[in-house]
């Protein structure tokens, strides 16, 4: 029996299950559209899941084959993993954020030994130990999270209309968890569709994927969006996972105070010591003791507790604001990981850049190609 219901301005909410994961589901919402139905992301990949989503379709009175597209918010694979199947089933489109593309092709690529070799070496540079990296070798299974078949087929812009039955979709462009993270709003019921961006009970992790470090400045993106979305004064938010949202606009700005509180403890505690990635990770307060982490949470390095161990504090400069902070912490002149010395960076460079490191599946972008944009509609 399933779970789905309509959960009132026309939408409906399906959970569906990501196996033996804590998370326990993925909430795909469901709109019905000219041509049928939009999807809200479709989750992950296995017979568990796909009978959790086309279960509850048929709760909610309709089927997989009436699905006309798929909107979705990010690449991660408890978002993306369903929809080759969705696709195949009804030949539904698939549109997710140019930014996030090339994201999901590296992570549904074949995870064999030149994956492997790849994760290992991005590791070493992040100051993991021989031991860590045989653990994480010993735990991989070599088969990606989503496969080459869930690819997106269109792409989305900011302020995108997607059509529904009689009203609008709109696309809320908003960087930080993923590059191209994405909201959705539907504006005739003042309500949000947020993803991972905005969680009611969880405060979601920054992604960036490599190191050396990109240019970009994960955090200091996800503290815009989240100022983007709290000065539209949405009221009710519907998360990708758990509670729906009672107040988006002042959810946005407790995350933001609690991401500036997390930037004072990591200045203070740190300070600019000379250490390694893993090294912040081994001393962070995590939801447990990091030697009881599996290999695979160690790798992907979410840093995502509270603050760190106290530590002497050191006198500073007057505390500028984020985007500040983290770009003047920024060594101007190293380009590549490889010529510091030891692969060690001033922490508070490496923390504040990016507090949180989702996954290690994504391979450096190449450089951006052109995509010939499709027509929502054919």
């Amino acid at each position: 029996m399933s779970d789905a219901a309509p959960i009132g301005d026309g939408i409906f909410q399906i959970p569906v299950p990501i196996t033996d994961n804590p998370l326990g589901h993925t909430l795909v919402y469901a709109m019905e559209s000219p041509n049928g139905l939009i999807l809200v992301d479709a989750g992950w990949d296995d017979d568990n899941a796909w009978n959790g989503l086309t279960s509850g379709l048929e709760a909610i009175g309709h089927s997989v084959k009436d699905v006309e597209g798929v909107v979705l918010t990010h690449f991660h694979p408890d978002h993306t993993g369903l929809c080759g199947r969705v696709r195949e089933a009804s030949g539904a489109w698939i549109a997710m954020h140019e930014s996030d593309h090339e994201m999901f092709e590296h992570m549904s690529t074949g995870h064999g030994p030149e994956w492997l070799d790849f994760q290992k070496a991005n590791m070493t540079r992040a100051g993991a130990a021989p031991a860590d990296l045989e653990a994480f070798e010993n735990a991989s299974s070599g088969k990606p999270p989503a496969g080459p078949e869930s690819a997106p087929d269109r792409v989305l812009v900011d302020d995108e209309l997607i059509a529904l039955a009689g009203r609008n979709l709109r696309a809320v462009y908003t960087p930080g968890h993923t590059p191209g993270h994405v909201c959705f709003y539907l504006e005739d019921a003042d309500v949000m569709f947020t993803g991972d961006h905005v969680l009611q009970k969880t405060t979601p992790h920054v992604g960036n994927f490599v190191y050396p470090l990109e240019e970009r400045d994960g955090l200091a993106e996800f503290m815009d969006s989240l100022r983007r979305v709290q000065t539209m004064n949405i009221t009710r938010g519907l998360g990708a996972h758990g509670i729906p949202i009672d107040d988006v606009a002042g959810r946005a700005g407790e995350l933001i105070e609690h991401h500036e509180e997390r930037l004072d403890h990591l200045y203070k505690a740190f300070g600019d010591d000379q250490i390694t990635v893993w090294q912040v990770a081994e001393r962070m307060k995590w939801y447990k003791p990091w030697a009881d982490i599996s290999p695979h949470g160690q790798g992907h390095g979410p840093v995502r507790g509270g603050g760190p161990p106290s530590a002497p504090r050191r006198p500073r400069p007057r505390r500028p604001g984020p985007r500040q902070r983290t770009r003047r912490l920024r060594p101007p002149l190293i380009r590549e990981w490889q010529s510091v010395p030891e692969h060690t960076l001033p922490l508070t460079w490496v923390s504040l850049a990016i507090p949180d490191v989702r996954t290690l599946d994504a391979p450096v972008p190449q450089r951006p190609r052109s995509r010939q944009r499709s027509a929502w509609h054919r």
